[in-house]
């Protein structure tokens, strides 16, 4: 990390003990450098790809404590081309969270939390969240809404923020079973929260602009499966930023013309891009730690090893049908590989896995993600059934208190030695 980042760190830990408003206007200021220099990048190639969808994703974090009176609280996978439609910026933990984390600043706000009895095991993210709050650096949204796919801590954390700012509170529910009796249901409950929302900003929801923004996620869609396609036959300079970055295109910022714009160079630069340059190929399982610098070395462009993609970015792959948008964004949620058994998600995991000719898996248990430690054996067990060699890695997607850095990029290496050994 840039010692000007760690500066500034310091300067937020400082200023939100003694004027959080002078933290957050910090925070919004870095993060507002972040959009302008993001959109300033040229070219259409990888690197242009995530800068100009880091810019899109800043925007919403500056909008998030600047505009929060335009701002709904979300978990990442709430369907949120209505909001986009309405002109409502989402705001994230996996999002906001990161970003702080790669601020270094994200100890004061998880002490914080944690002061305030909430739980050290639980989700980093979803505690740094809650200290943001509840220091008074985050302002009250417009509203906090979520989705009970797919993780436990959505169902504790976003009550009590909800219930920390006063804030209307929605919550979607998404029953276990793939089923289109289920997609109906909350279709349903998409539209009582357009309801709510447009009571909450006084405006209508254009059919029309819906209907625009499902457009706009079925061409995303489609572009992002052709990019996988040439993806298992190239070598491209990626990064663990980036590979977060398609997990918010093909979430949150589902929808939006940078999400488009994010598919198409991804798909380019596939287009261009040389055969495997051979180095080991490795799918990442779950969220990334980057923040952290070893793991940036080991996964980056002159690492040791190529990141070629990861599972939460194929969480829903399917058709989308502009004309009908709310059972287009239910479909989403109830189809999810993190909707229903464990297994589920496990078998798309080898099937990407293989389609991008990886030679092996990182299953990365993040702090407090109780589905993911909870089928990590399993998932080990039938991967390498499936002749993918996995290591479970242990550490934290955002708090850096919780990582034991010499032991991670020790038992990294000692992976990449294996995988070589097996010709990987």
């Amino acid at each position: 990390m840039k010692p000007y980042v760690k500066t500034l760190g310091k300067l937020v830990e400082a200023k939100t003990e003694e004027s959080p408003e002078a933290a957050r206007r910090l925070l919004a200021a870095a993060y507002a450098w972040v959009r302008f220099s993001g959109r300033c990048r040229p070219g259409r190639n990888v690197r242009a790809a995530y800068d100009h969808l880091n810019s899109a994703v800043a925007g919403t974090m500056v909008d998030a404590l600047v505009h929060p009176g335009e701002t709904v609280m979300v978990n990442i996978f709430f369907p949120c081309e209505l909001l986009h439609a309405l002109g409502v910026q989402p705001m994230f933990p996996e999002g906001m969270s990161a970003y702080v984390a790669c601020t270094a600043c994200q100890s004061v706000f998880a002490e914080k939390a944690e002061a305030s009895n909430v739980p050290e095991s639980l989700c980093s993210y979803h505690k740094t969240m809650l200290g943001l709050a509840e220091s008074g650096v985050l302002p009250r949204p417009l509203l906090v809404a979520n989705t009970t796919l797919a993780c436990d801590a959505n169902q504790v954390s976003f009550r009590r923020l909800a219930e920390f700012y006063g804030a209307p509170h929605a919550v979607v529910d998404v029953p276990g079973r793939e089923t289109e009796e289920a997609v109906e249901y909350v279709a349903g409950q998409l539209r009582d929260v357009t309801a709510m929302l447009e009571d909450l900003c006084g405006r209508r929801l254009d059919p029309d602009a819906l209907r625009a923004r499902l457009a706009s996620s079925r061409r995303s869609i489609e572009l992002y499966r052709a990019y996988l396609k040439k993806r298992g036959g190239v070598s491209l300079p990626a990064t663990m930023s980036g590979e977060l970055y398609s997990m918010i295109a093909t979430h949150v910022m589902l929808g939006r013309p940078e999400s488009e714009r994010y598919m198409e160079e991804l798909l380019r630069a596939a287009e261009r891009a040389p055969g495997p340059d051979g180095r080991t190929r490795i799918f990442w399982f779950h969220v990334m730690p980057n923040w952290q610098d070893s793991m940036n070395g080991l996964f980056g462009p002159k690492g040791p090893c190529e990141l070629v993609g990861s599972d939460i970015s194929w969480d829903y792959l399917g058709d989308i049908d502009p004309e009908r948008p709310y059972e287009s964004m239910a479909r989403r949620l109830v189809g999810s590989i993190n909707n229903g058994p464990a297994l589920r998600r496990v078998d798309t995991a080898i099937e990407a896995a293989k389609a991008l000719n990886a030679g092996g898996v990182i299953l990365f248990c993040h702090w407090g993600c109780k589905q993911t430690m909870g089928l990590s054996q399993i998932a080990k067990q039938r991967m390498e059934a499936a002749g993918l060699p996995t290591l479970v890695l242990d550490g934290d997607g955002c708090d850096a208190r919780n990582v034991a850095d010499g032991q991670m990029v020790t038992r990294v290496n000692a992976f990449l030695e294996q995988l070589e050994g097996l010709g990987a």
